[in-house]
């Protein structure tokens, strides 16, 4: 093997990666590097729960869990019983060698503890957040709500004294504190100062004691770490500003001015605006880092665990949420992003996928501060619909660019009442994908260990231009410019990405602690750079990095301006500067072309795919990850990089192999051509191992298509979903209502005033579950309708019924009975016998003889051997027909979202070899089984594979498995939902019941038929 053989020339260092440790365990790469998805935990949570589903983790190759509370859990947070389930969970995830990590929140964004940290702790949220303005021709007499007033003269803004100062008429502007706002969603409570002193401390504590105390042993171990979602320093409100007790000492401690006086400049273009925005968005980043990320880190490090988790990375350039987000980075030992929904987006600066300047940001923190690993949420709201080849596509983008975590957003524990709209998919046994999804996870596996040795080396740093988007940054009305600043950068940014050039980005707050000058590089902690390069857009240096850059270039150091730099720290200093601007040069002269590393030249032979690489670098070679993130192009070109011996690690087998290339040089050149989402990983060396195989590049061949008849099969009942009803609320009857409008309207009729509780809030400690009190006579009713023609098989008639045990069920006036074991979806969708359905209008009834706070009203699933037909309104079931390729939509079947097999019977020959080849289709995934046993997963493009290995002389059976999703069967179905972005709002604002041909659905199935041939 490479491993053995390769190591043995080479002298062992401590603490470097070798390309023998990542071989050696390249099959299998066990937990640390497995995918471990956000597993919401938004349930009455049991151990059967518990137990079932970390088994199918496991099956399915997850490394580990993200225990997750979330709207709709009924368990009460940080209670004992929480904290028994929680030691359970860890007992069993060591068990089956599975981590399991804290998530610090019920819910998001961290640091109010659901509740528990206003709640303990009043003054983190009654100090006030902001800072709210009012303009006035005189004071106010007696209004004991004003914080501060400035009065206007023609020099400025004078302080007034309101017990010494008589009121006479003028412009004055006046200040009160504001408070963020009390929501459901915080538990009742508001958000709270993530700046004041001691709250994040308190939080910790709050958070962190009952983990200690029932499984701090395994801090570390089973417990890698803690994760953290989106705490903020954001301002609410029109008019504020953001503001926290000690921010005025803090100000003048830090710049030696009064900031009071120049409160109006965060607001108006008046004075200087430039340099107190800058100094006051600076003062925020300080405490925001001091006052958070600072007692985490600490805390975090002496428990022996990793901090992880995310900011609101997509406002950039806007400072409303943090300020820099490298900065934060730079306090976590596992910093990341998140990457949700399924748009990719390449040019705005507030994209999710698409968003290159999001994750180089992460990725140049990691590589600067000898950060081994990143992470990423992912998917969140991607929609039912995500497909394999859309996950494979936006993970590869992904890691491409700098992550090598895999974080799943979400894991659903059920999908009982609106818990089902939690921006979906689910990384569950909900997603008829699921028993399929093993061989991605350990694809991702595979490259996060990969991605995960050796070290990525860039010799570019540019700079980003944060602290000039501060001095145009209001939280009002921003300035043009700031959105110029960030358009600009982003642009750059992905011109570089575009041409292969190899850079870190560097944030001038991590400069300013970890920057120094030695010889001619421009140190920030591990890196070394010989180049650097102040981007367009960056008007603004703080006085840390213009000092270090004099330095870098009188020392022989390579400087490129792109951008007329005129302030230090806000304030327009033209002379310390005229050193700096000697090195401007227009962006149309950058000489990208000399830019390309010594060690590897990518030369691509069209424009028409996506392509991306990651380089890096190891002791005895280099390894090269290439990415084409185009969906409907590939990418084909060569390469020419250092070594002899050219090795192919082939992700979704395991496998390595020597791969084809030619001597060029002191090097070689290959080709590289990668299908649509296409990827491929290289190892370049200059050692040869004979153990090693020759690939088999296998050319794309047309064999002789072989006749042969596919029946089709579909693998689960029909299914309609009826999700309007009518309500009954004592002598009131709503016709014709959504589901989410029915439970909202049922809800409030019984005091909540916001509605569904499971949908809309956090549950504050058993605040929500103990207002389960409502009398006998407190009921309602709700009826479904749904009609069927003549030649239905009502003798396969069943119904679906989300926790039957809340309401008494009848069928057209009769009840009906739960079919033993049987369920639809999720657990708690029990399954019940319809057979006495009638031809002609059905009235299915669920009758609360007293409301519950658990009944929420939910969609019923009509199951059988039948066809829908449009109708007025919604669907009609009529007398199914026959089977057949095509579009299950048109075919009768427009809601089915499972599994649909399309077979053939092949007579094989001995010695003679086969390949499968899908023609047009759509689903979620497709996989290839023979005689039974899956044996390819062709979801992927090109879409086909061999399968001679796999046959048996004689009779065969091929089947091509097509997978729907849930898009079709619980949508979003109304007011044309945009796709790729699904939220729960998307379920909300449905004012008629359409027509069935109005429902948004998908087309799904084998379009035309797959070849078999013979080679």
């Amino acid at each position: 093997m490479l491993a053995s053989g390769l190591k043995a020339q080479i002298k062992q260092a401590p603490h470097t990666d070798y390309i023998d440790t990542l071989l050696s365990h390249f099959q299998n790469p066990g937990k640390t590097y497995g995918s471990a998805p956000l597993w919401v935990w938004n349930a009455d949570v049991t151990k059967g729960k518990i137990d079932s589903m970390l088994y199918e983790f496991k099956e399915n190759a997850f490394g580990g869990v993200f225990v997750h509370p979330r709207p709709g859990l009924i368990t009460p947070y940080l209670s004992d019983k929480w904290f028994d389930l929680y030691r359970y969970t860890v007992e069993k995830g060591k068990a089956l060698d599975l981590d399991v990590w804290i998530y610090d929140e019920n819910s998001y964004p961290s640091g109010f503890a659901g509740g528990h940290v206003p709640e303990e702790m009043p003054s983190s949220y009654n100090q006030g957040q902001m800072l709210h303005l009012e303009k006035a021709a005189t004071l106010p007499v007696g209004d004991t709500t004003v914080f501060l007033a400035l009065k206007k003269g023609s020099a400025g803004f004078e302080l007034i004294n309101r017990q010494t100062q008589p009121t006479a008429k003028g412009d004055y502007y006046i200040f009160r504190k504001d408070y963020y706002r009390k929501s459901p969603w915080y538990g009742g409570f508001s958000y709270v100062d993530l700046m004041a002193k001691g709250v994040t401390e308190k939080f910790i504590d709050i958070t962190m004691s009952g983990y200690e105390q029932n499984i701090g042993k395994e801090f570390g171990k089973t417990v890698p770490g803690v994760f953290t979602d989106e705490p903020n320093i954001e301002v609410q409100g029109e008019n504020n500003i953001r503001w926290t007790p000690d921010l005025f000492t803090t100000f003048q401690k830090t710049w030696g001015y009064d900031l009071r006086p120049h409160l109006p400049s965060l607001y108006e273009q008046v004075g200087d605006w430039r340099k107190v925005r800058h100094n006051y968005y600076q003062v925020l980043l300080q405490l925001f880092i001091d006052r958070w990320s600072k007692p985490w880190h600490a805390y975090t490090t002496a428990k022996g665990l990793e901090w992880t988790g995310h900011y609101w990375e997509h406002g950039w350039p806007n400072p409303n949420h943090g300020g820099d987000n490298m900065a934060m980075y730079a306090w976590h030992q596992r910093p990341a992003i998140d990457m949700l929904f399924n748009q990719f987006d390449e040019k705005s600066p507030n994209a999710q996928f698409g968003n290159i300047r999001s994750v180089k940001e992460l990725a140049s923190v990691a590589n600067q501060l000898g950060k081994k690993r990143t992470l990423s949420e992912t998917y969140g709201g991607g929609g039912w619909e995500l497909r394999f080849e859309d996950m494979k596509r936006l993970g590869d983008w992904e890691f491409v660019l700098g992550v090598n975590t895999l974080n799943q957003h979400l894991s659903y524990m059920t999908m009982a009442g609106a818990r089902k709209y939690d921006y979906p998919q689910s990384f569950s046994y909900h997603s008829p994908w699921w028993p399929y999804y093993k061989s991605l996870n350990q694809y991702f596996a595979r490259l996060s260990m990969a991605l995960s040795s050796g070290e990525q080396v860039n010799n570019i740093l540019i700079l980003e231009p944060t602290t000039s988007a501060w001095m145009y940054s209001t939280y009002q009305q921003s300035m043009p410019r700031r959105q110029e600043i960030g358009q600009t950068f982003q642009s750059f940014i992905t011109q570089l990405e575009k041409a292969q050039i190899e850079y870190d980005l560097g944030s001038e707050n991590i400069i300013k602690d970890h920057g120094k000058i030695e010889g001619d590089r421009f140190i920030i902690g591990e890196r070394a750079y010989p180049t650097v390069v102040i981007p367009p857009g960056m008007e603004n240096l703080n006085h840390s990095t213009a000092t270090l850059l004099k330095e870098f270039i009188k020392k022989g150091g390579k400087l490129i301006v792109l951008e007329d730099v005129k302030y230090l720290d806000g304030v327009e200093q033209p002379e310390p500067l005229k050193v700096i601007r000697t090195y401007r040069i227009q962006t149309s002269d950058l000489p990208l072309g000399k830019w390309t590393t010594e060690t590897i030249r990518i030369a691509q032979q069209d424009t028409l795919g996506d392509l991306y690489h990651h380089r890096r670098i190891f002791p005895d070679g280099e390894l090269l990850f290439l990415v084409n993130s185009s969906l409907e192009h590939g990418a084909k070109g060569t390469v020419e990089a250092k070594g002899k011996y050219l090795y192919h690690l082939d992700l979704m087998t395991g496998k390595v192999a020597k791969y084809p290339s030619f001597a060029k040089g002191k090097g070689q050149t290959f080709t590289y051509d990668l299908s649509p989402a296409g990827s491929q990983l290289f190892f370049m060396s200059d050692r040869n191992d004979s153990d090693i195989p020759m690939q088999t590049v296998v050319a794309e061949s047309i064999g002789k298509p072989i006749p042969l008849t596919t029946q089709v099969h579909f693998l689960s009942p029909n299914v309609l979903t009826v999700d309007f009803c009518d309500v009954h609320l004592g002598d009131t009857l709503i016709r014709d209502q959504q589901v989410f409008h029915a439970s909202d309207t049922i809800y409030k009729h019984f005091g909540f005033v916001d509605g569904n509780p499971w949908n809309t809030s956090v549950q504050f400690k058993d605040h929500t579950i103990r207002r389960d009190t409502f009398g006998m006579k407190e009921g309602f009713q709700v009826d479904y309708r749904f009609t069927i023609k003549e030649g239905v098989d009502r003798q396969a008639l069943t119904v679906a019924i989300e926790r039957p045990w809340l309401w008494e069920i009848s069928l057209n006036g009769k009840p009906i009975h739960p079919m033993a074991g049987k369920w639809y979806l999720d657990k708690d969708f029990i399954v019940f016998d319809a057979r006495q359905a009638i031809v002609g209008e059905n009235k299915l009834t669920l009758s609360a003889k007293r409301m519950r706070v658990h009944a929420e009203v939910e969609p019923v699933y009509i199951l059988g051997n039948f066809d829908l037909q449009s109708a007025d309104k919604g669907w009609t079931i009529i007398p199914a027909t026959a089977s057949k390729l095509g579009s299950w939509k048109t075919m009768g079947k427009p809601m089915y979202g499972q599994q649909v097999s399309y077979s053939k019977e092949i007579t094989v020959t001995k010695g003679k070899k086969y390949q499968l080849k899908l023609g047009k289709w759509n689903g979620t995934a497709a996989v290839v089984k023979v005689n039974g046993q899956v044996v390819n997963d062709v979801s992927y493009p090109p879409y086909q594979c061999l399968l001679d290995s796999n046959l048996r002389n004689g009779q065969n059976t091929i089947e091509v498995i097509v997978v729907g999703s849930l898009k079709n069967t619980l949508g979003p179905h109304h007011n044309q939902p945009k796709p790729g972005m699904v939220s729960p709002w998307l379920w909300r604002g449905v004012k008629q019941y359409p027509a069935g041909r109005a429902y948004d659905l998908y087309d799904y199935g084998l379009l035309e038929d797959y070849r078999v041939e013979e080679l």
